[in-house]
């Protein structure tokens, strides 16, 4: 059975936090004009026997958690050309790392914040992380801390993974982004319904080179279809807004961008079959990330394209000073409803 989760409620919102993965599993915003749960809400229970057997983050696969490392890895079908041999193959354990698999343990549970610790394994060079939730009394709003603490000089992959409900009209959701390169996936994702061609780079979300040819918008989002894919922009810029237009509400992600300088977008609407999603599950990740896309940590840490082309994908911490990234989820009412 999963643990009670924590609560806390302010005038501007309220949210919800399972200690498994430190998960924000729901937050809502009060706006003037009534609640707004940006949100992705699983269509599933984490207490199912029958995904026991799962990682825990795709159990309670809430609105936003921490992967240290970032990523799962594993084989992959029609890699583009300039990615092959470097070993796209490997894979996390657990996917995603301990931070988003573990139960954390609860050290404050303030009016207006919540803190949460793991301490990772004797062996491993990250002593513990401290993950702060603090709502921001006065306003529509939730600052995030992590604070790593390492035991010995270290590099890893970070990635920090809210999800949003596509289980809206098509084409009313709008994503707003400045950044210097965009690369669609360089293979094949599961489910055979990729919009973007495999191993191609883009200037802008509303132009990006398509698998039938062509173009695609995917700033522009759901698609009237199914679909499943995976972006990653490099060197962002600015925050990324998000307006749901039917709601008439944004949801602005802002984060250290010297810290994680891209964003990972994984666009998950009704394709993935297995357990859990059975085809269901409608999700737009928005990932800050220092890492090579999704893919293990030794690809991200060993020489990758990304990196080479001068965005960084990977972090790196020393002892006598703790890595500090922080990081906000903040709404507004917009016109257009």
């Amino acid at each position: 059975m999963s643990e009670a989760p924590l609560a806390l409620d302010w005038a501007h919102g309220s949210l919800r936090v399972f200690p498994e993965g430190a998960m924000l599993a729901e937050l809502v915003f009060r706006l003037p004009d009534g609640p707004f749960a940006p949100f992705a809400r699983p269509h599933w229970s984490p207490d199912d026997p029958s995904l026991y057997g799962l990682p825990a983050h795709l159990r309670y696969l809430g609105a936003e958690f921490v992967c240290l490392p970032f990523g799962g890895g594993g084989p992959l079908e029609e890699i583009a050309p300039s990615w092959r041999g470097i070993g796209l193959e490997r894979f996390n354990d657990p996917a995603h790392g301990l931070a988003a698999n573990e139960v954390w343990t609860v050290v404050d549970r303030g009016g207006d914040q919540l803190r949460l610790t793991l301490d990772y394994p004797p062996e491993h060079a990250v002593r513990r992380l401290t993950r702060t939730l603090t709502v921001r009394p006065d306003e529509p709003a939730l600052d995030l801390e992590l604070m790593i603490e390492a035991r010995r000089r270290a590099r890893f992959s970070l990635g920090l993974h809210p999800i949003l409900s596509l289980d809206v009209a098509p084409g009313s959701l709008h994503l707003k982004a400045r950044f210097r390169r965009g690369l669609t996936y360089p293979a094949c994702v599961p489910g055979a319904a990729m919009r973007a061609a495999v191993g191609c780079v883009f200037g802008g979300l509303e132009r990006v080179p398509a698998r039938s040819g062509g173009f695609v918008d995917l700033g522009c989002l759901p698609k009237a279809e199914p679909m499943e894919d995976v972006l990653q922009l490099c060197g962002v810029e600015s925050p990324v807004e998000v307006v749901f237009a039917e709601r008439g509400a944004a949801l602005t992600i802002d984060w250290d961008r010297e810290k994680l300088p891209s964003c990972q977008l994984w666009i998950s609407d009704r394709v993935l079959a297995d357990v859990p999603w059975g085809g269901r599950y409608r999700g737009l990740g928005i990932e800050p990330i220092a890492s090579c896309f999704d893919f293990a940590e030794a690809v991200s840490l060993d020489d990758n394209p990304i990196a080479a082309a001068g965005t960084p994908t990977g972090l790196c911490a020393i002892p006598e000073r703790p890595l500090i990234v922080r990081y906000s989820l903040a709404a507004r009412p917009v016109a257009g409803r």
